[in-house]
């Protein structure tokens, strides 16, 4: 058994119908053996069809993520951007009542999507254009500030020109409407094999990083851009798809042929590998069109001394030798979450970033109790419980009040992720207070796991210069050694204690890591900056360990 016709289309049509084709005539003869065939059909019928009518990863969950974080409602309006056959459209329209307009490129999709939502009774709802959404046709078609939202689920991936796209959205978006979008992202340099498999196996000629992703995003007009890492989960679920395929074999080839299933088996499998790889990685996209107003609007911070600014910032030494660093930082024109991990071997993944003029949750929840705490980041399925076992405070120079700075340097953790749970050495950074709107600093904190902790920082906040350099050390009885001053190099740092000299080094980098803090009318400006390194402490010219470290740097405004 093949695909109908199959065999008298040309190479590049057999492709195109075993990429495409295939849902069609599965979809027809899934709901055929149901009894289902013609008349009306339940949403659960759909449903029951799985990737078939849904085929993004996580199917009806990821529609319920975009309507939870969008507050879809049956007065929202929203546009989806390649929507295929249909299914995330007809379940958000069935969840919500909302108004949808889609776009997609291939006829015979918007054909089958207009009768199934139509055998549903939501074709008063839902509305569906043919064409390529760069076209003049479909931009004509979509009035400028016409709807609340955008949704595109694995759609953007297959359109090359970023810039453009996200332009023509920018211009159909509703003043203070969102954008959300779930799309491949690279972890890394992409080589030209990953390339080619992309380009062939996908049909994607190009997949950004993530920071070059934001600022197709800000080149629109874009603000409050939220980047959340789904990659763990898009991993598993490819990995679960494949198996779940090649395990109904039997059940597939009576579906639709051998043809489609040894191209789908090895789709599914390229899929799983290359994510496995590491260079592809999942990510969700959410982004706001500023009002107008907003956008020239310059903040009554913009002209004030000081800044109210809270910071809540952990760095985890995990046992297998990878870093985590979690941050949540926020003033009165800017919330800021970030997470992001790494190992010694150069790989790295942003697992979260974003900058919102105020975040509608938290995206990384913290809950503390006295001394102990958990902290989750539900996207990347991970979690971290930690016990605080040293606490010290002091005031900082150029903070209005001078109010404490809290640093818990030595928390006993344990981390848990997809993969297992592990032991972890942590450090934990806490302000709040008024700041100078100029700022600047530098921090390191390294870990030796035979002997002791260090951390240090040189800083000037306005005119005042914050500069310290701490060693705690777990095997003596006088643990904590603090000194008043430090000298910060771009590898080293130096200072003087009890008449001995401490010699930081950190030549040998593993990762980098660097986000803009950026409010939407640029009024606030700093770049923030992670490096993991190698870490060597000497003491009075003598080598006494080896561990690892990480190198922070800010550098900009504040408002």
């Amino acid at each position: 058994m093949t695909l109908p016709g199959l065999e008298n289309q040309s190479s590049s049509s057999q492709d195109a119908a075993l990429l495409y084709n295939w849902r069609i005539y599965s979809i027809r003869q899934a709901l055929k053996q149901k009894g289902k065939a013609t008349g009306a059909l339940e949403i659960q019928d759909l449903l029951d069809l799985g990737h078939l009518d849904q085929y993004h990863y996580f199917g009806s969950q990821a529609c319920d993520r975009a309507i939870n974080y969008l507050a879809l409602n049956s007065n929202s309006r929203v546009l989806d951007i390649g929507s295929g056959v249909g299914g995330p459209a007809r379940y958000i329209s069935y969840k919500t009542g909302c108004q949808l307009q889609c776009v997609e490129l291939r006829q015979d999709f918007s054909e089958i999507a207009q009768e199934l939502t139509q055998r549903m009774g939501l074709d008063g709802r839902i509305q569906y254009l043919t064409g390529n959404i760069l076209s003049s046709q479909i931009i004509d078609s979509l009035l400028p500030n016409s709807f609340d939202n955008i949704i595109s689920f694995l759609s953007l991936l297959h359109i090359e020109e970023r810039d453009k796209v996200l332009e023509i959205c920018f211009r159909a978006l509703k003043e203070n409407g969102y954008i959300y979008v779930e799309d491949y992202v690279a972890n890394c340099t992409l080589t030209p094999e990953v390339k080619t498999t992309l380009r062939e196996v996908f049909k994607s000629a190009y997949v950004p990083t993530r920071e070059t992703y934001r600022h197709h995003f800000e080149r629109a007009g874009f603000t409050d851009i939220c980047f959340i890492d789904l990659t763990t989960g898009w991993k598993r679920c490819k990995a679960e798809r494949y198996q779940k395929f090649t395990e109904s074999k039997e059940e597939s080839i009576k579906l639709f042929g051998e043809d489609i299933f040894e191209h789908r088996s090895r789709l599914y499998r390229v899929g799983r590998d290359m994510f496995q790889g590491g260079s592809i990685g999942g990510a969700l996209i959410v982004a706001k069109k500023p009002s107008v107003a907003q956008i020239h609007l310059i903040p009554e911070t913009y002209f004030s001394v000081f800044t109210s600014v809270y910071n809540e910032q952990y760095h985890f030494f995990l046992e297998d030798g990878s870093l985590l660093a979690l941050r949540h930082f926020k003033t009165k024109t800017l919330e800021h979450y970030s997470a992001w991990w790494s190992d010694t071997k150069g790989n790295s993944r942003e697992l979260i970033n974003t900058s919102e003029q105020r975040s509608s949750n938290p995206h990384i929840s913290i809950e503390k109790n006295n001394q102990t705490g958990t902290i989750c980041l539900p996207e990347a399925n991970l979690e971290v419980q930690f016990e605080v076992t040293a606490q010290f405070t002091w005031g900082v120079p150029g903070e209005e009040n001078q109010r404490s700075v809290i640093h818990q340097p030595q928390l006993q953790c344990t981390v848990h992720t997809e993969n297992g749970t592990q032991k972890a050495e942590g450090y934990c950074k806490i302000y709040e207070g008024n700041y100078p709107r100029f700022w600047g600093y530098h921090f390191v904190y390294a870990f030796f796991p035979d002997y002791g902790i260090i951390w240090s920082a040189d800083g000037t906040f306005g005119q005042e210069r914050n500069n310290h350099f701490n060693f705690l050390n777990a095997y003596q009885k006088e643990k904590w050694l603090r000194g008043e001053k430090s000298d910060h190099g771009k590898t080293s740092v130096h200072a003087c204690i009890q008449n001995k000299m401490y010699d930081l080094s950190f030549d040998i980098g593993f990762a980098t890591w660097s986000t803009i803090l950026r409010n939407r009318t640029s009024a606030m400006e700093s770049k923030l900056s992670l490096e993991y390194r190698e870490a060597i402490l000497t003491i009075d010219d003598r080598e006494v360990s080896k561990g690892v470290c990480l190198k922070e740097s800010c550098f900009g405004t504040i408002a």
